[in-house]
């Protein structure tokens, strides 16, 4: 084997030389964090589209390359818009809805009140009905107990008749005196509380005396009063 030289290298150039090596290493890996700093960048980075310019970029800046307007401010104006128009939207519907709840509720209500005020306004009729009938009635009956009263008054006269009757058949010699009164009872069953009978027929006696039983005696005469015309006729016997 041949023998090996050494060669002298001077002290400066080996101090340049491994200056120089480390120049290369620095170098060397310089591009290779640049590369990788790149690859994580654009493994990062964002597509955009600019609200304002509309134009579409990469980026992790929060203002567009393009135009320098702010995406977070679009986006957060959007989003702002967004939100006030679920809250509008909210507001209708629920405006809507208290709206239709009111509706209904004033709709019951105007029910409720227009069927109290025909409830009413039925009592008031049925009261003046009412009213009216008893006024009716009560006017009636005080017509026909002035009726009865004429009746009454009609028999009394019909009675003093046949006592003035009787008393100028004494003085004509045809009957005995003294003729005291008369008293009149109407036949079948009549009555003078019964005004729908146009006319009665009573059973007269001219009383010439009085028995001490409560009894009395005297001439039998006949009558027949008219109530409608309000005139009688009479005469002696059945």
């Amino acid at each position: 084997m041949p023998d090996q030289e050494t060669a002298q290298v001077p002290d400066e150039l080996l101090k340049s030389t491994d200056g120089d090596h480390e120049n290369v290493e620095s170098l060397a890996d310089q591009p290779e964090l640049e590369m990788s700093e790149e690859h994580v960048d654009s493994e990062s980075a964002l597509t955009r589209v600019c609200s304002a310019c509309s134009v579409q970029s990469q980026t992790q800046g929060e203002y567009c390359p393009n135009c320098g307007k702010g995406f977070l401010k679009a986006n957060a104006w959007k989003n702002r818009r967004v939100r006030v128009a679920a809250i509008v939207i909210a507001a209708v519907v629920l405006l809507g809805g208290a709206g239709a709840a009111i509706a209904t509720t004033v709709a019951h209500n105007n029910e409720v009140v227009a069927a109290e005020a025909s409830a009413k306004a039925a009592r008031i009729e049925k009261d003046k009905v009412a009213a009216r009938l008893a006024a009716t009635a009560k006017a009636q009956e005080e017509a026909d107990d002035a009726e009865r009263a004429i009746r009454l008054s009609m028999v009394g006269e019909v009675e003093g008749s046949i006592t003035t009757d009787a008393q100028k058949r004494v003085s004509e010699e045809t009957l005995e005196g003294p003729i005291l009164r008369s008293s009149c009872t109407p036949l079948g069953g009549g009555s003078t509380d019964d005004l729908t009978a146009l006319t009665t027929t009573f059973s007269c006696i001219a009383i010439s005396k009085e028995n001490a039983d409560g009894t009395a005696s005297g001439y039998r005469f006949s009558a027949t009063v008219n109530w409608n015309d309000g005139s009688y006729t009479w005469h002696l016997g059945d």
